[in-house]
């Protein structure tokens, strides 16, 4: 047997009726008792009015008592006076008002009932169309189109909060999806590039009809040069893997754990004939992954040596509060043009300068992994052939 669905709407209309039944039924009963109660006293008290004689066959004696209650003595004279017709038909009367009384609050209780439901109805009808049309906006989006208008206009209330809740949702899946994309299609273009270098060579070598030693050394040569590359790229998916599973619960001393980058990369600066310096204020330790922090300041500051040119300088200054460590990584290089600086921390993204440079594009992407792990972050601010300047904030005391 199918199962009848009740919409949200006559689910809210058959409650409102049902407690608006309720209370009718309660306030009749309880009218409907006092009535039973109230009635037969009254009747009483009719029946001894209807019981005075009219002939004002009353003495003249009355008086009025200290606490003003009027006393009439009736005259000894008074004739008889046959109540009992009296009483039925006063009786009758009553009897006859307490049962119109009954069926008339029973119309009421039922023409209350049914008007009441008809406005639960409606109102209902208008309180929930805004989930209609939210219901109905969401129905448009999929895979493809995760964006959609939810600007409801009216009151700023709770299904006006979920519209915008559902949007900012939507936007987040968008962006996920969309780097997704973008890293998919990037790993695509590093794997495919090094292999049709490789098939190119090997084809060009089968057609020789006698290559010469030369050729097959040149030949293995690029093959091994494009595997290395890939190998290079499979490993780092795999670091951005396990970065992603790193434990963090190294107590980590950031003014020591500075002093080994520079240390480990003085000899690249020198080489490259780049001031290095290092100014620290003792910083308390942190909780997190010593690794990861270790490589993503490394990154950074091997970045600022790789693009300055010769003669140029790089600072690392790192200073903190009760509750926060900042980390300025300073470099008087080539700088960073506007329309690439927010996409230098996407996965495999390789600038206009970068590209005369060995690296596969993921440093900065795992940097910002690794300081986003920490609670930190991360942001860059550059002027073109002046310099940049990377700023690192992780929360510390942890």
């Amino acid at each position: 047997m199918k199962r009848i669905e009740v919409t949200l709407r006559w689910r809210i209309t058959l409650l409102t009726i049902g407690v608006m039944s309720v209370c009718s039924i309660a306030l009749v009963l309880f009218t409907n008792l006092n009535t039973s109660y109230v009635m037969p006293r009254a009747t009483d008290s009719m029946l001894k009015i209807a019981t005075i004689p009219l002939d004002g066959s009353y003495t003249t004696m009355a008086t009025l008592t200290p606490a003003e209650t009027l006393t009439l003595t009736p005259a000894s004279t008074a004739p008889s006076f046959d109540v009992a017709p009296v009483e039925i038909a006063v009786r009758s009367v009553m009897t006859t008002a307490a049962k119109e009384m009954y069926m008339g609050s029973i119309i009421i209780l039922i023409v209350i009932v049914l008007l009441g439901g008809i406005c639960a109805y409606y109102v209902a009808g208008n309180a929930l169309k805004p989930i209609k049309t939210l219901n109905g906006r969401m129905k448009t989006v999929n895979v493809n189109n995760l964006t959609g208008d939810f600007d409801f206009v009216g009151p700023k209330d709770e299904i006006r909060e979920l519209a915008m809740s559902f949007e900012v949702m939507l936007s987040k899946l968008d962006n996920a999806f969309a780097s997704q994309k973008r890293f998919n299609a990037s790993i695509a273009h590093e794997l495919k590039n090094p292999l049709a270098v490789i098939k190119a060579n090997i084809e060009v070598l089968m057609d020789q009809n006698s290559p010469s030693v030369e050729e097959y050394e040149e030949t293995v040569g690029i093959v091994k040069q494009s595997v290395d590359k890939m190998n290079a790229s499979i490993e780092a998916l795999l670091d951005l893997v396990q970065e992603e599973n790193a434990a963090l619960n190294d107590i980590i001393n950031l003014d020591e754990l500075m002093e080994d980058v520079i240390a480990d990369l003085r000899a690249n600066a020198d080489k490259q004939n780049i001031e290095i310096s290092l100014c620290v204020d003792k910083i308390q330790a942190l909780t997190g992954n010593e690794v990861l922090i270790y490589r993503a300041l490394y990154n950074l500051v091997e970045n600022a040596i790789k693009y300055t040119p010769s003669g140029g300088r790089v600072s690392v200054v790192g200073t903190c509060d009760d509750e926060v460590a900042k980390i300025v990584i300073k470099d008087t290089g080539r700088g960073i043009s506007e329309d690439e600086i927010e996409a230098i921390f996407t996965p495999f993204y390789r600038g206009k300068q970068s590209k005369s440079q060995e690296g596969l594009g993921l440093g900065l992407s795992m940097t910002k992994a690794s300081v986003s792990m920490h609670g930190g972050t991360i942001s860059v601010k550059s002027i073109k052939d002046v310099g940049t300047e990377f700023t690192v904030t992780l929360p510390i005391g942890g």
